[in-house]
């Protein structure tokens, strides 16, 4: 004899499992969608985490209106000061650095391991905002620097991004205000929701690398789309279920 209970027990767990993919979905929405914060040209630090990790790559890359500059690090980023400067220093022997731009920021970062040695080679990025980046000492008391040549002193805004853990700086073109009201989720062409990259420099990078852009940060759409086609499904179970009995009482 068939059970008739078990297809509403079926529709009962799908309902669950739904419900629950929805929710896992809407819980990490809120961390990809993080607003950014606005461009400035006041300096940007964070101590936070005073100890970082050991520096993998650096890279920068065209967007419209602004052009970004990437440090990877192989897990935490650590502690970080960005800042417009009169020239860019060497850490430790305080040298200059000869750089390319009319206006110049220096990215310290602090707590940097010394072993393996972060990059230090020249970009000439020839970007509308961001015309070169030089390495400005690494090694020394755990300070790594870099410093960026722009085309003039514009905004600037500095945040991190995880999985692969990024500090970004994204130096704003010439005449130029980006939108304040950009997010962090990556859906549409890039991580910072502005038009994906047209041109990257440097050690293997890509578009997608450049951009700072994660697909992991997109993990949020799946559990939320499957719970939305499990609902779908729970509701022609249900519907088809209700209109069973009035079928044979015809």
């Amino acid at each position: 004899m068939r059970d008739r209970h078990a297809p509403a027990g079926l529709a009962r767990f799908l309902a669950a499992a739904g419900a629950i993919a929805v929710l896992v979905g809407l819980l990490q929405y809120p961390a990809a969608a993080a607003a950014l914060p606005d461009f400035g040209t006041e300096p940007v630090q964070d101590t936070s985490s005073p100890s970082g990790s050991a520096i993998s790559d650096v890279r920068v890359g065209a967007n419209e209106g602004f052009d970004r500059f990437v440090i990877e690090f192989d897990a935490a980023v650590g502690a970080y000061f960005v800042s417009y400067v009169d020239q860019i220093t060497e850490d430790g022997s305080g040298a200059v650095v000869p750089i390319e731009g009319a206006a110049l920021v220096q990215v310290s970062l602090n707590g940097i391991p010394n072993e393996p040695l972060a990059p230090q080679e020249t970009i000439e990025a020839g970007l509308t905002g961001l015309v070169e980046v030089v390495g400005a000492g690494a090694g020394f008391e755990a300070t790594v620097s870099y410093g960026l040549g722009t085309a003039q002193a514009a905004g600037f805004r500095v945040f991190t991004l995880p999985e692969p853990s990024r500090l970004v700086v994204d130096i704003a073109h010439p005449g130029v205000v980006p939108t304040a009201t950009n997010t962090a989720d990556p859906t549409g062409s890039e991580t910072a929701a502005e038009p994906s990259p047209t041109a990257t420099t440097g050690p293997q990078a890509t578009p997608a690398e450049a951009s700072g852009a994660s697909d992991s940060s997109n993990n949020w759409r799946i559990p939320l789309i499957v719970g939305l086609v499990v609902f779908a499904i729970v509701t022609a179970i249900l519907g088809w279920r209700m209109r069973r009995p009035n079928q044979s009482r015809g």
